[in-house]
């Protein structure tokens, strides 16, 4: 059946985010424009803006350029493969949400806990991320863990 079979998901890096962080900031100038201190606030946000925009013009914020791709099974196991680490696997630990548009699921492997973003827009077919979703609105992953423990 085809609700049992494991999903296979691109994951965002930083690089992805550099648009949304643009038009955010170029949001929050008329924003500050129009608040009741609307000169403190502009300088403020003009100099925010400035600070991120250095930041990411030196690659203050540089990562490799890793390809990232989720395999999520509908027992609540994650499995990470990359184009350069390898694989890691690990559990969805709770806290996880979802909109239409992205993501954002959290495993845990051990000791060590990772957030991940997973966008719609970069996903090859919609049907994968239409099920993810589904899954996380129902709340399919809340035993996940409290199993992970029972069984160890």
């Amino acid at each position: 059946m085809l609700h049992k079979t494991p999903i296979r998901l691109k994951v965002s890096n930083s690089q992805d985010w550099g648009f949304p962080v643009c038009w955010v900031y170029l949001l929050l100038i008329p924003a500050a424009l129009l608040s009741p201190h609307p000169v403190v606030l502009t300088l403020v946000a003009t100099l925010l803006a400035g600070v991120v925009w250095t930041t990411f013009t030196l690659k203050f914020t540089k990562t490799n350029n890793i390809e990232l791709t989720s395999i999520i099974f509908p027992d609540g196991q994650v499995r990470l493969e990359s184009n350069a680490e390898g694989k890691v696997a690990g559990i969805i630990d709770g806290q996880q949400w979802c909109t239409r548009w992205f993501a954002v699921l959290r495993f845990s492997n051990g000791n060590k806990t990772r957030r991940i973003i997973i966008r719609s827009s970069q996903q090859q077919g919609m049907d994968d991320f239409r099920r993810l979703n589904i899954w996380l609105r129902q709340d399919l992953f809340s035993g996940a863990r409290a199993k992970q423990v029972l069984d160890s």
